[in-house]
């Protein structure tokens, strides 16, 4: 397979000056004269076996003057090594400090063998030397900053094999917003700035997987590889992406390398550079070293004139450091090596320009099947899904988790540009994913005549994508999400069933022509069989004689529960739908002073979404005491476990807000305008107050800030009546309408 299509756009001549060219000349010939060499060239990768490992493990650590976060790890290597029934040694690469520092230390830990320096050295560097004194077959590399869980070394010496050349463990390691920074689980992609690698998601399922590398800062490797690789990756130094060539080019060699989530180590990021290197240091060299990576290992088609100018862009030191005829001289040899060898995972593409289409294939982080023996549903919606950052995404997200399960389903989006790597492992258990990126219309998000946003969305780049799915995978099923891309349905075919997911009903409201929602009436009876709604209030909206309702739903497992016990309100509503961030300013300005002269230690959250900042610059309902808008968060469940109740301030909305069923399902009471509360009214769940208006809303959620045992014994989750909103239930029904209509089709 060739390398990723080129990401860069070449310019006529790379470089500002002649004096700037002529400096960076090597490295320019350096790389022009290996993508000379025809890459029919390339050699199939085969899987390569060593002779089986002798008992025995070495660890190295690499340590600079911080002797305290030393301790700490050698304590946790020693208390792994004692589940390990096999010969160990333990070598600390100690420099940048005095020999005297470690004189306790070594006192403390029998038996460890200190190599000092009392120069800094880059990792690189220290890795080298401390592989100069392992002996044994496998060697773990530890940073200073990690600790490792009792059974995490024995998990991953469980893994070892001819064939393997490294293990990583779980690495747990957390951001101020919930997301999970590191992992251990890593993959790549490729977007305009080229190759970037990033931690994946931890898998549901915690099997063992094969993945891009394992962390030098936490990993267990093959001794003889990693001495030779770690020897030809000093250019990396002081430090980063030389783990990612390490596991690269094993995999190109013909090795697996593993990721093992049942072993773990704890991280403190950084905690031994950011002590010597100032942060906008830390990130020069971040990405000076992320090009040499592409300079080296050639993962990409990019031309060296679309390299050579990035590394211009570069500042001048990245500059004349990589302009080393030493450098260049050492891509030469490496780049004409790897060019010659299979990527058999090549990295996925971010979309980087309108009118994208990316067709995705499977990568270390998800796994896209062939299509198989079940039926097949091909599903298209004009909005980023992945990762479910709005409610309507949120539902698709949700009956996907199922449905999947269940049939073989091929999505294609709009709004390519908007996904990234989050979203890649929604993608894993689909059969195929499409990609595009509609061109934006000045004004056309405020477009509030349907008949025009359905023109809008059902762009030419778009229609073609579909028509093309439905030769490639001939769907039984075509599933289209929300009323905007109706018009799709004439592309439709013979033994297909079209179905409509409408996420919110549409009336004549929404039309500048009086006749336009009789057309699209009429549209739908002819073309759609089956239409799905998400509340029995719009149900009742509509005439199509087959409308299901789907109810919205939550993953939340019922028995999560906590009881609440703070006076913080929460509010989760992306203000990408506008209702959200005018139901939020309405309530700020109304309600929410009534709270607080009554309630004064009572607090709000809002979870604006992306962008949210900048929806609300300059708005002073915003800037009320106690009151935090914070972006996307991934620890929803954690942020409603930390707040007393939730609020949904929604008006002149229809469909069902996910919000208020999430908030419930978790065991949070939720007070809502009555508008708000769509789909769950009549739901007979104690949890859900519901008012009239906004204003109406002070003198519930007041009561309940101030009588604690009251709000306890209504969030209490109803089991019994909450069943059906999981999203388990709900994809049940979406699953026998599809057989339903199928029957129909053979019979």
């Amino acid at each position: 397979m060739a390398p990723t299509a080129g990401v860069t756009a070449d310019r006529a001549m790379w470089g500002t000056s002649f004096r700037q060219r002529l400096r960076l000349a090597p490295l320019y010939w350096a790389v022009a004269m290996v993508d000379l060499w025809p890459a029919t060239s390339r050699r199939s990768q085969r899987t390569k076996q060593m002779a089986p490992s002798r008992p025995g493990i070495s660890i190295v650590i690499p340590e600079r003057d911080a002797p305290q976060l030393l301790d700490h790890a050698l304590a946790s290597v020693k208390a792994a090594l004692g589940e390990l029934r096999e010969p160990q040694q333990i070598i600390v690469v100690a420099n940048g400090a005095p020999r005297a520092q470690y004189a306790d230390l070594a006192t403390r830990h029998s038996g460890l063998e200190l190599l000092h320096d009392p120069t800094p050295c880059g990792f690189s560097t220290a890795i080298r030397r401390g592989m100069s004194r392992a002996r044994y077959d496998w060697t773990l590399l530890l940073n200073n900053d990690m600790t490792l869980e009792r059974f995490a070394l024995a998990a991953l010496a469980a893994l070892r094999a001819p064939d393997v050349f490294a293990i990583a463990p779980q690495i747990l390691q957390q951001s101020p917003d919930g997301r999970r920074e590191e992992t251990g689980f890593v993959d790549w992609y490729v977007d305009g700035s080229g190759v970037h690698v990033y931690h994946a998601p931890v898998p549901h399922d915690d099997a063992v997987r094969p993945h891009l590398c394992a962390s030098g800062g936490a990993g267990l490797f093959r001794t003889s590889l990693l001495r030779r690789y770690a020897r030809q990756a000093l250019a990396y130094d002081p430090f980063y992406w030389e783990d990612v060539e390490w596991g690269l080019r094993a995999q190109r060699e013909g090795f697996r390398v593993l990721y093992c989530p049942a072993a773990k180590a704890k991280h403190r990021h950084r905690a031994t550079t950011a002590r010597f290197y100032a942060a906008e240091e830390i990130d020069r060299i971040v990405e000076r070293n992320r090009l040499l990576f592409e300079l080296r290992n050639a993962v990409t088609n990019c031309s060296a004139d679309a390299l050579l100018q990035r590394v211009c862009d570069q500042p001048y030191m990245s500059q004349r450091e990589l302009a080393n005829p030493t450098f260049a001289m050492q891509v030469l040899r490496h780049r004409s090596r790897e060019r010659r060898r299979v990527l058999a995972m090549p990295p996925p593409s971010i979309a980087q320009r309108e009118l994208d289409v990316i067709e995705h294939r499977s990568s270390f982080s998800f796994r896209l099947g062939s299509v198989g023996a079940r039926k097949r549903v091909l599903l298209v919606t004009p909005f980023c899904i992945f990762p479910p950052r709005h409610g309507g995404a949120r539902r698709v997200e949700g009956l996907l988790q199922r449905l999947r399960r269940e049939f073989d389903i091929a999505l294609i989006s709009d709004e390519a540009s908007l996904y990234d790597v989050r979203s890649f492992a929604y993608f894993d258990g689909l059969q195929a994913v499409h990609l595009v990126q509609r061109r934006e219309l000045k004004g056309a998000h405020r477009e509030s005549d349907l008949e025009k946003r359905i023109k809008t969305h059902c762009h030419d780049t778009l229609v073609r994508v579909v028509r093309e799915a439905l030769l490639r995978y001939r769907p039984d099923v075509v599933q289209i999400e929300h009323v905007e891309l109706a018009a799709l349905s004439a592309l439709r075919g013979p033994d297909q069933r079209w179905v409509l997911g409408l996420h919110d009903a549409y009336s004549q409201s929404d039309f500048r022509d009086p006749e336009a929602a009789a057309r699209l009436d009429q549209h739908l009876l002819e073309t759609f069989d089956a239409v799905t709604v998400c509340s029995p209030e719009d149900q009742a909206l509509l005439k199509h004689p087959q409308t299901i309702c789907v109810p919205n739903g939550a993953s939340i497992a019922l028995s999560q529960h906590s009881p609440s016990a703070s006076s913080q309100l929460l509010f989760m509503g992306p203000f990408r739908y506008a209702q959200n961030l005018e139901g939020i300013r309405r309530f700020l300005r109304i309600a929410y002073p009534e709270i607080k002269a009554a309630v004064p230690g009572a607090r709000l959250l809002v979870l604006g979404g992306d962008g949210a900042q900048d929806a609300i610059a300059g708005d002073e309902a915003f800037a009320q005491d106690d009151v935090s808008v914070v972006g996307h968060r991934e620890n929803v469940h954690e942020l409603l476990q930390q707040s007393a109740l939730t609020l949904n301030p929604l008006s002149g909305i229809r469909g069902s807000s996910i919000k208020v069923i999430e908030s419930l399902t978790a065991g949070r009471a939720c007070v809502s305008t009555q508008e708000g509360a769509r789909g769950f009214t009549n739901a007979g769940l104690c949890g859900l107050i519901t008012v009239e208006d906004v204003a109406a809303m002070a003198r519930p959620i007041i009561r309940l800030l101030q009588d604690a045992e009251q709000r306890r014994r209504i969030e209490l989750p109803d089991v019994a009546r909450l069943e059906r909103f999981q999203w388990r239930h709900c994809a049940t029904i979406q699953s026998k309408l599809y057989r339903n209509l199928l029957r129909v089709v053979h019979a």
